[in-house]
């Protein structure tokens, strides 16, 4: 066989190969795999704002009483069936998993903007604290994920060091709501956040 017959007969295979190596693989060209969030990396820039910021005193801890769901759904529910300008009564969300990245910590428009919340029935409260929710309903039998708990100690433990706020003053729902609740219910770890935080 001739020098030039080979180079021929090997160049085919080749493109043999690497066409059919692309018919396999063409189909998952340019298809993002959408990155599953945990724990937010850098809480800092996660907290930026681009407004002046407000000096905070207090940070409220609330559950969604719900089994799923994520910074849009609340918002839209609070816009749409609340009729709250603002939305999302809450600066922050961290999702469980369902409806967004366990652990995942969602920023809400009321933080970007350094608005009041509309998390407890204390206009007073609200004006100066930060609410937090964690998806879940800790009141049935569901505890929040290790990876909730982990991005909350995150949370908190930054602005109890960047606005000076005392654990005392990192509070549940139920301690401070005039109205009777049991937010963020009977299963959510208050004491051991307490105690894990500096």
């Amino acid at each position: 066989m001739k020098i030039v017959e080979w180079h021929i007969i090997t160049v085919s295979i080749a493109m043999f190969i690497t066409a059919t190596g692309l018919f396999i693989y063409l189909p998952f060209i340019g298809i993002k795999k959408e990155p599953t969030t945990t724990i937010a990396i850098n809480i800092d820039e996660l907290c930026r704002v681009d407004v002046e910021e407000k000096k905070w005193e207090y940070v409220v801890l609330h559950h969604s009483a719900t089994d799923e769901g994520n910074a849009d759904n609340f918002d839209r529910y609070h816009r749409e069936e609340k009729k709250w300008e603002h939305g999302l009564a809450y600066h922050f969300v961290i999702g469980n998993g369902n409806g967004s990245g366990n652990g995942e910590i969602e920023v809400g428009e009321r933080w970007k903007k350094q608005l009041h919340g509309a998390h407890t029935a204390n206009m007073d409260l609200n004006r100066i604290s930060i609410g937090i929710c964690l998806v879940g309903n800790f009141e049935a039998d569901n505890k929040p994920t290790n990876n909730q708990i982990k991005s909350l100690i995150s949370l908190v433990t930054y602005f109890s060091e960047k606005y000076n706020i005392p654990k005392s003053h990192i509070v549940k729902h139920s301690q401070v709501r005039q109205k009777n609740t049991v937010c963020p219910g009977k299963n959510f770890p208050y004491k051991r956040l307490i105690k894990k935080l500096k």
